[in-house]
């Protein structure tokens, strides 16, 4: 009777096992840039901005999408509903 006999080649390199920095996550930069901002207040559009989530060449459906979940990160920081409006635009801040 045969007997399979392959042997499986061991890996020729390990992957490197250098440790990264963590990288902070979007509650905690969205928290620290409306913390940076002061009494004044910042936008979802201004943080979308801060965040590198949104430009000026995106499609629409995007851009919605991506405004809302910055929204909904803002919404978490600041522990509720924006308290304050700029027009149509919701200003979130964090009163200490």
């Amino acid at each position: 009777m045969p007997t399979n006999t392959k042997s499986t080649p061991k890996a020729a390199s390990k992957t490197s096992t250098k440790k990264s920095t963590p990288q902070p996550s979007m509650v905690s930069k969205v928290r620290s840039f409306v913390e940076a901002s002061g009494t004044k207040g910042v936008t979802a559009l201004q943080i979308a901005g801060h965040l590198n989530l949104v430009n000026d060449k995106m499609e629409k459906t995007d851009r919605s999408k991506a405004l809302k979940k910055v929204r909904v990160l803002a919404r978490k920081v600041v522990g509720g509903a924006s308290q304050t409006r700029d027009g149509r635009s919701a200003i979130y801040t964090i009163n200490s």
